[in-house]
Parts: structure tokens; sequence; C-alpha cells
């Protein structure tokens, strides 16, 4: 009685924890398509809406949702503290606060964390085109992570349940 209901035990937590990996590969590949959204939306405010990044973040503050609009504005409100001189160093330690506890890779984390020192042109164009080189860096890992996500997915919940029943054997 007692190692059916440890085996059962160790089954169900090995197939929760996958369940667990699985939901941050979801997790991953949703932050990806915002931050994707969020770059396409600054390279057009730059570009044909002649904002300042300051402005930007201000306005990400107010339209968008949950963690990045509470760093936007705190960017914002740290930028214009300023002057607006510390506006790369500002952007770097908020916004990197504010991925860190993301389910992200670290390339995309810094990414997305150094944007604002390349943003030192004085000219909009130069300023559009570094935002869209960065969208495009995560335009491709979010379709190359959505293609792969539901693979990967059922191969997290395979593995998982097969080492919760090694588990279960090699103890029980």
């Amino acid at each position: 009685m007692y190692k059916a209901v440890g085996f059962l035990c160790i089954l169900a937590g090995c197939a929760g924890w996958g369940h667990s990996l699985a939901g941050q590969e979801r997790e991953r590949v949703r932050h990806l398509r915002m931050l994707t959204q969020m770059l396409s939306q600054m390279r057009s405010e730059i570009s044909y809406g002649k904002h300042t990044m300051p402005e930007i973040c201000l306005l990400f503050a107010e339209l968008n949702d949950g963690c990045y609009s509470e760093c936007f504005e705190r960017i914002y409100k740290g930028a214009t503290e300023k002057g607006g001189t510390d506006f790369p160093k500002v952007w770097e330690e908020e916004l990197g606060k504010c991925l860190e506890p993301l389910p992200l890779r670290e390339d995309e984390r810094r990414t997305m964390a150094e944007l604002a020192k390349s943003l030192r042109f004085r000219e909009e164009g130069g300023q559009a085109g570094r935002v869209g080189q960065a969208e495009a860096f995560f335009e491709g890992r979010y379709r190359q992570a959505e293609e792969t996500l539901e693979n990967r997915s059922k191969m997290i919940h395979s593995v998982s349940i097969l080492a919760g029943l090694l588990l279960a054997i090699l103890l029980l």
C-alpha cells in the first residue's frame, strides 16, 4: 500500500515538474512576442512620431500592462529626474531588474537591457535602425521558439514522466 502511494507521489511530482517546465517555455514565447511588438512600436514612434526614448517609455507605461508598464514608468521617472543624461544607465538597471525573473535566455535579456547604449545617434533614422535590428533579433527568436514549442512541450512531458517512472522503480 505504502509503495503504491509512494510510486504515485513520485510520478505525480515528476509530471508536475515537467508541466511547470513546459509552462515556462510557453511564457518565454509570450514574452518574446511582447518584446517584439514593443520594439516594433518603439521603432514606429521614433521614425514617425519623432518621440524621444523617455517619451516612448511614458507611452509604454500608459499603454502596456503587467511588469513592463511599471518598468517603463520607473525608467521614465529615473530619466526625467536626472535630466535625461543617464538614460542608458537607468534603462539598463530597470529593464535588467524587470527581465531577470522572466524565462528568457541570457542573450535576449542582454540585448534588451543594452539597447539604450546603442541609441546614442542624434538622428532618428539611426535610432530606428538600431531598434529595428533588435526587433529582427527578437522576431527570429520568437518564430523559432513558437515553431518548436509544441515538440519541446511534448518532449519535456515525456521525459519528466519517464524520469518519474525510473525514480519510482529505483527507489521502491
